[in-house]
C-alpha cells in the first residue's frame, strides 16, 4: 500500500442512488505520485472541448455545447490500458462468502481498493474517493439531463447506471441531443471503452460459466460527472458474459467526491420549492416526483457529498485539439454518423 492514502467505511447517509452493499472512502494525498496525471485522465479546452486520456493515447474526444443540450463523442483508435490486473480463477476462489452478501462486498471492495491504490497505472488523483456497489436502472426510469440551475450544479451525486448493454454496440463516434430526452442517452449511461470480446472468445466463456453460477465477480465503474457516464474500467468480458447469459452483473461504483460546507439559503431553497411545484403540476408522474425528491435533498442538505470531474489543460490548446480531431478523421477515412458541419463544431 502506498504511504499517505488512508482508506475507511464509507458512512454517508444516502448518495442518491441504490448501493445494495457498503463501501469504502479513499482519502488520497496530494503528494508524490498523486500529485501527477493520473494514467487515466481528462484534458479540457474551452467552450467543452473535452478529451480522455489513457496510457498517453487519446481514448474519447467530446465536445459539450454551450447550451447543455447536445453533445459529440469521437473514440480513439486504440484500447485503453489495462488499469487493475487480470483476475485469475484461484483469486475468484478466495472470496469465500455468498454472492452479494454484505461480507462478500466488504471483501471486493478491499481488493479492489487496494489494487487501485497500488495499481502501475494509477486512476487514483488527490482528493476524496468513494468505491461502493451500484446497482443499474432501466434507461426510462433514468433521469432526463438538467435544464435549470435548481436542478444540476456542480458536486451533485453521481447517477444511478443504466444501458448496460450498449458496451457491447461500440459506436466510433456519436452524437447526443440531450433536449430531446432519449432513454439511452440520459445522465448515467454506462460507456465501454473498447471493443466487445466474441462472446465465444475464452474469457467470455470463463465469465459466463460464473454469471450461470452466481459467481461473478463486480464489473468496476468510474462516473465521469462532467459526461454524465459511467466508464467501464475492469471488467468488460465480466459485463459482456453477464449480458450473454441475461442475468444482473454486480457493479461497483468508483467516483471522486468533495463534501464543501454550504450555508443556508432562503432564496436557493425558495426557488427550489417554487421549481417542484411548478413540475408537479404538470403531471406527478413517477419520473417527475423522483426528480424534485432529489432536487430538494440537493438544495436542502446543508452539506452535501457529492463528485465532480477533474481536468487538466491540453497541452497545445485549441491547435492540439484541432490537428488531433482533423487527423482522426483523415486515418478513418470518414466516418458515418457526422456531416461536415458537425465535424467542423466538434474540431
Amino acid at each position: 500500500m502506498h504511504p499517505g492514502v488512508s482508506i475507511i467505511a464509507d458512512d454517508t447517509r444516502s448518495w442518491g442512488l441504490e448501493t445494495p452493499g457498503p463501501g469504502l472512502l479513499l482519502h488520497v494525498p496530494a503528494s508524490g505520485r498523486w500529485a501527477q496525471r493520473p494514467a487515466l485522465h481528462l484534458d479540457a479546452f474551452a467552450d467543452y472541448r473535452i478529451r480522455l486520456r489513457g496510457g498517453g493515447l487519446t481514448l474519447l474526444w467530446t465536445r459539450i455545447d454551450a447550451y447543455w443540450d447536445r453533445a459529440i463523442f469521437l473514440r480513439g483508435t486504440r484500447p485503453p490500458p489495462e488499469v487493475l490486473p487480470r483476475l485469475s480463477a484461484p483469486e475468484v476462489r478466495t472470496v469465500e462468502a455468498a454472492s452479494g452478501s454484505e461480507a462478500w462486498w466488504e471483501q471486493w471492495n478491499w481488493r479492489v481498493a487496494r489494487a487501485l491504490v497500488e495499481a502501475p497505472l494509477p486512476v487514483l488523483h488527490a482528493g476524496h474517493w468513494c468505491l461502493r456497489p451500484v446497482r443499474a436502472i432501466a434507461a426510462e426510469k433514468a433521469e432526463r439531463h438538467a435544464v435549470s440551475p435548481m436542478e444540476w450544479g456542480f458536486g451533485q451525486p453521481p447517477m444511478p447506471p443504466h444501458s448496460l448493454a450498449a458496451v457491447v454496440q461500440y459506436l466510433c463516434v456519436w452524437k447526443e441531443d440531450w433536449w430531446e430526452n432519449a432513454p439511452g442517452q440520459r445522465p448515467g449511461a454506462v460507456l465501454g471503452l473498447r471493443g466487445p470480446s466474441s462472446p465465444e472468445a475464452g474469457r467470455v466463456k470463463s465469465w459466463r460459466k460464473h454469471a450461470r453460477a452466481g459467481t461473478l465477480p463486480p464489473v468496476l465503474l468510474m462516473y465521469v460527472d462532467i459526461l454524465a457516464k459511467w466508464l467501464v474500467l475492469d471488467g468488460h468480458d465480466r459485463l459482456h458474459a453477464a449480458l450473454v447469459e441475461g442475468v444482473e452483473p454486480p457493479l461497483l461504483g468508483l467516483w471522486p467526491f468533495i463534501d464543501p460546507p454550504r450555508p443556508a439559503s432562503s432564496v436557493r431553497e425558495e426557488g427550489a420549492l417554487f421549481s417542484a411545484d411548478f413540475q408537479l403540476r404538470a403531471g406527478a408522474t413517477p419520473e417527475t416526483v423522483d426528480r424534485v425528491n432529489r432536487m430538494l435533498v440537493l438544495n436542502f442538505t446543508p452539506g452535501p457529498k457529492g463528485t465532480v470531474s477533474r481536468a487538466w489543460p491540453i497541452p497545445g490548446g485549441r491547435e492540439t485539439w484541432r490537428e488531433e480531431i482533423t487527423a482522426r478523421r483523415r486515418r478513418a477515412g470518414g466516418l458515418p454518423g457526422l456531416d461536415d458541419l458537425e465535424w467542423a463544431w466538434l474540431t
